[in-house]
């Protein structure tokens, strides 16, 4: 049978961390939602469907929602390949030889093996190797979670921008301009593009998918309860207003404002985690509502919505 990268996931995590292929499914994926009709919880024991549908998945047969969060399982599975392979240092150092090294390589002939584009994975894993990081056991998490969303959503620009998420909020640490197109590198801005950026909501503390690209066109993207407009995003809380922010790109610059919401929009810095209130300056009146200032927003910042909806905004591969 033709190796994909999820085959490839699970026979690496049995050959490399004694995992069998049931404890793998077990970690990656929500055992609650429904496949089929049933709970995934419930359909992991036949091992006819394991193999078939899940180790065997072709490229993108598996929506993501299916998924557990790929942060906290990407740990847990960290874990216990370093464990696997001695633990503490000694086990941290085995586990990167071997995901900077054979893993990626196998990972990156199954993409290919499959018509995607396997370049950007490699670029990730040198941006990896070359951040400055301590402790080694956080080197060894960000490339077996990129090693894991990979293999689940054969989808290399899609593990970028989730480690890129990651590794901002949870390590403190930017990897700064993230390349998905074939032959560019991921340290090598193109000079005269507009940096793509997108939002991925924050629920206690951890990443619920999707990741919301923003529009780069005039009109911008509105967020709301009930948005209106071409680009527009609804997964927020009940106490959001219909029409409560937008966000838009001037040039190569990003900004952000409240549109007269009735519980605020407030931003809290990426880089020093002071946080603006937009709600305490107050721009032109527009269509009947206070609009406020633009405030510019980049990279790791987090968007607060109303008391509790939270979106982390996110540099996407292009």
């Amino acid at each position: 049978m033709e190796e994909t990268p999820s085959s490839v996931l699970y026979t690496d995590f049995r050959q490399f961390g004694g995992i069998a292929h049931r404890d793998t499914a077990q970690i990656v994926l929500n055992g609650s939602a429904l496949y089929g009709g049933k709970p995934l919880r419930q359909r992991i024991d036949d091992k006819t469907f394991l193999s078939r549908e899940i180790v065997h998945a072709r490229p993108h047969a598996l929506p993501p929602e299916l998924f557990s969060d790929f942060a906290s399982s990407a740990q847990r599975l960290c874990a216990r390949l370093i464990t696997a392979h001695g633990g503490g240092a000694d086990g941290s150092s085995a586990v990167i030889a071997h995901y900077r090294g054979p893993a990626a390589h196998v990972m990156a002939e199954a993409l290919e093996a499959t018509d995607i584009d396997a370049a950007p994975y490699h670029n990730m894993v040198r941006k990896i190797m070359s951040l400055t990081i301590e402790p080694e056991s956080d080197r060894a998490l960000l490339l077996v979670m990129l090693f894991v969303i990979t293999g689940c959503l054969a989808s290399p620009a899609a593990a970028i921008n989730a480690i890129d998420a990651f590794a901002n909020v949870a390590l403190s640490i930017s990897l700064d301009t993230l390349v998905a197109a074939h032959g560019a590198t991921a340290d090598v801005p193109a000079p005269s593009a507009t940096p793509h950026l997108g939002l991925i909501r924050l629920v206690d503390g951890a990443f619920r998918p999707p990741i919301y690209r923003l529009s780069a066109s005039a009109e911008g993207t509105i967020l709301g309860c009930l948005p209106t407009g071409p680009s527009t995003i609804a997964d927020v809380d009940q106490d959001v207003s219909r029409n409560h922010a937008r966000i838009w790109c001037d040039g190569m610059r990003w900004f952000i404002a409240d549109l007269g919401s009735t519980n605020g929009t407030r931003v809290i810095s990426g880089a020093d985690k002071s946080l603006h209130d937009l709600a305490s300056s107050k721009g032109a009146r527009m269509q009947g509502v206070d609009v406020s200032e633009p405030f510019e927003i980049s990279n790791s910042d987090i968007i607060c919505l109303g008391a509790t909806t939270r979106f982390l905004v996110m540099k996407l591969a292009s």
